[in-house]
């Protein structure tokens, strides 16, 4: 990873380190990178979420909803950032729960919506924000 796109994740995790210590977002995702740049990533994120008292979750497999339906998630990495437990909690469990309807052939129409609003919400996107996406 070069210096330019180093300088930008850092700060990008610095900036949402601090909007999750503030309460502007519950719950919010690092730009996502390479596997292969985990090692060099990792010691940022420790020092920003250490300064700003928050968590962070390695996430190999990031859920994928029609919210963000255009982007391409295979063989990439983000850090979650949340402050409280149970907010990483609730994510995990709308990955458990969307895996579930994928299994059973249940994931479309309004409950696919669903995971997808569930999703924005934990990111702190308003409703309006969020039902902007499918108009």
């Amino acid at each position: 990873m070069d210096q330019f796109k180093l300088g930008m994740h850092v700060g990008e995790i610095k900036a949402w380190c601090e909007a999750v210590k503030n309460d502007a977002k519950g719950m919010s995702l690092s730009a996502p990178f390479k596997p292969e740049d985990y090692e060099t990533l990792l010691p940022y994120m420790v020092e920003h979420s250490e300064r700003n008292g928050v968590n962070f979750y390695h996430e190999k497999e990031l859920i994928a909803t029609d919210l963000f339906g255009d982007m391409d998630l295979s063989s990439i990495w983000v850090f979650v950032i949340y402050r409280r437990p149970e907010t990483l909690e609730k994510y995990l469990k709308l990955k458990e729960d969307k895996e579930k309807l994928l299994e059973s052939g249940s994931y479309e129409g309004d409950t696919r919506k669903d995971i997808a609003v569930h999703f924005g919400r934990l990111l702190g996107y308003s409703d309006a924000m969020i039902h902007a996406r499918w108009s």
